[in-house]
């Protein structure tokens, strides 16, 4: 499960629950030696779960994919901007993120807002999945850890409005008006590895992605895959794929 705080709009906090498919439900619980069938809120969980982590340093790394790597990226830099913790305050109010509850622009505004002010570019909007943009940069400069996020669905190229050339040189720029974009990039797989992640200074050490669950998916291709691995390679960039 992936709990997230949002704050909308209004200034309302909301409690943001993603729940999996069963079948992944079923194998995230055969992960914990204890019964969490009874998990219902972030409270029931933390008490199964060890908190103590040491505060990492020194990352780099590009997540892309679909909501499932979206997910591990807001996961990841919310605990890379509260110092190492998930401290959220319970709440009332639950829905699903991957529903369209708060709409998409509140989502992205309310998300990018609470990483700030480290989570420093939101390059989102969606306006169907054939036309949906959400690449999310965020640098937390005290540990030096950096994340980025590039939304991929299945074979549909990756869109962003910016150049790569933008990303290094600006930051604080959340794209709110997705009627007022013009699109700078529509590139497949290795073409974002290629002109895009090996481009952004510095460049990253981990390359985590994943294809979901899209009937038209090219990464079922042996050659889609070789040419991914090649690229990486290339750029001295460690792959990471997961389902």
């Amino acid at each position: 499960l992936s709990f997230i705080n949002l704050q909308d709009n209004n200034g309302s906090n909301h409690l943001m629950v993603w729940n999996p498919p069963s079948r992944r439900l079923e194998a995230l619980r055969d992960a914990f030696p204890n019964d969490v069938s009874n998990i219902t809120t972030y409270q029931d969980l933390h008490g199964l779960v060890n908190f103590d982590i040491p505060m990492p340093r020194d990352l780099n790394i590009v997540f892309m994919g679909d909501s499932l790597t979206r997910y591990q990226y807001l996961d990841l830099a919310f605990f890379l901007s509260r110092n190492g913790t998930w401290d959220r305050e319970d709440h009332d109010e639950h829905f699903e993120v991957k529903s369209t509850a708060v709409g998409w622009q509140n989502f992205f505004y309310s998300s990018h807002k609470m990483l700030k002010p480290f989570e420093t570019l939101c390059d989102c909007s969606r306006l169907g999945d054939n036309n949906a943009r959400e690449n999310r940069f965020f640098y937390e400069p005290h540990n030096n850890n950096r994340l980025t996020f590039l939304l991929k669905f299945g074979r549909i190229p990756f869109r962003s409005s910016w150049d790569v050339s933008y990303i290094n040189e600006h930051s604080d720029s959340l794209v709110n008006d997705p009627q007022n974009v013009d699109i700078a990039q529509t590139l497949n797989w290795t073409e974002v590895i290629d002109k895009f992640v090996c481009k952004i200074i510095p460049r990253p050490t981990f390359f985590v992605f994943n294809s979901g669950l899209w009937a038209d998916d090219e990464l079922v291709e042996v050659d889609v895959q070789t040419k991914i691995v090649q690229s990486l390679s290339n750029c001295n960039i460690i792959s990471v794929y997961k389902t």
